[in-house]
């Protein structure tokens, strides 16, 4: 793959932080290319150069800021000191700081009913994590929680512990929340999935960590 254009990046990064900054102000549907290249401080033909239209903008920053933010907080883990063997865990403490610095991505994702789709997005990839992580200990195959139940709960819990923080004014600190929720997270729903491991409250604490 050629190596991208630095103006490309720099155009595309200050789109990008427009985007963020009028979510505070803006639902998906009320923004439009106007606010986004004044706020930019590009012109309109530059935004087309590089999105077809608001709609397609919109989906590709949501869908990346969902990618960026599992890129930030799943860490891979040595199994028994073997190196080749990684099971993924996802740090509390990581999804705290992430959402410390994009507050306003989590309040859409989580109250906007445009964002129902995004919602989703968010759900099957935490599941998917979920699923391979589940899939180095094969004493869990026989798992009987349905999937539809454990990922309502694991979305909608951990989003709406996001949203009581951000509704309060972030007055506790990240490690507080993600030590509070790795407690809440110790339950029988959570031991039927196996996933007591799969929450840590800080990955860098964890041993064998392997990024």
């Amino acid at each position: 793959m050629g190596k991208i254009d630095p103006r490309v990046i720099k155009t595309r990064s200050k789109l990008k932080k427009a985007f963020l900054t009028l979510l505070s102000t803006h639902k998906l549907t009320e923004m439009n290319v106007k606010d986004l290249t004044q706020t930019a401080d590009v012109t309109r033909g530059t935004f087309y150069l590089h999105y077809k239209d608001k709609e397609t903008f919109i989906k590709i920053m949501m869908e990346e800021l969902i990618n960026e933010y599992f890129d930030t907080v799943i860490f891979n883990v040595a199994l028994d000191d073997d190196k080749e063997e990684l099971q993924p865990v996802l740090s509390l403490v990581h999804t705290f700081e992430y959402v410390g610095e994009r507050p306003d991505f989590f309040t859409v994702l989580l109250k906007e009913n445009d964002a129902l789709v995004y919602q989703t997005a968010f759900s099957n990839q935490l599941f998917a994590y979920i699923q391979q992580h589940q899939a180095k200990n094969s004493d869990l195959s026989e798992s009987k929680v349905p999937k539809e139940l454990l990922m309502s709960f694991l979305t909608y819990g951990l989003l709406g512990y996001i949203d009581s923080w951000l509704v309060n004014g972030k007055i506790y600190a990240n490690h507080f929340m993600a030590t509070n929720l790795q407690k809440m997270l110790d339950s029988a729903l959570i031991k039927e999935a196996g996933l007591e491991s799969f929450f840590v409250t800080d990955a860098t604490e964890v041993e064998n960590v392997v990024r």
